[in-house]
């Protein structure tokens, strides 16, 4: 009787032990994917302050060279874009602050913010084509 009770005892810990390694092993997963999904979202919107930052200098640059005659769309183009890449940076900087229990609402807002500035920024592309 003592050995049967000794070997269930046994088994017992060593279930519990199990138990415990499978769920430090799904927290290190969901903390892996959560790290990965924030490296990867702070990635693309890098990226797209990248492309923005390329029309705001090429915006400046015509705004420049046509000075006093700059074309009113160009001011207004400029003056948007800037607005734009403050927001972006403002969700980079939330992204890279979001926790674990604020990851899902931090993404979602960061993923409507690049969404909305990068089809603003291919608009602007466009009529920036058409004007030249």
């Amino acid at each position: 009787m003592k050995y049967s009770t000794f070997i269930l005892a046994i088994i017992f810990m060593a279930g519990t032990l199990f138990l415990v390694q499978c769920g430090e092993s799904s927290d290190d997963t969901a903390a892996e994917q959560f790290e990965e999904e924030r490296s990867e979202l702070v990635s693309n919107l890098e990226s797209l302050r990248d492309d923005l930052d390329e029309q705001i200098e090429e915006i400046g640059s015509r705004i420049e060279a046509a000075g006093d005659e700059a074309d009113e769309s160009l001011t207004n183009a400029y003056d948007e874009l800037r607005g734009e890449r403050s927001d972006l940076d403002r969700a980079i900087d939330d992204v890279q602050r979001a926790s674990e229990d604020t990851w899902s609402s931090v993404k979602s807002g960061a993923e409507d913010t690049y969404d909305s500035i990068a089809s603003t920024l291919d608009d602007w592309v466009n009529e920036l084509e058409d004007l030249f």
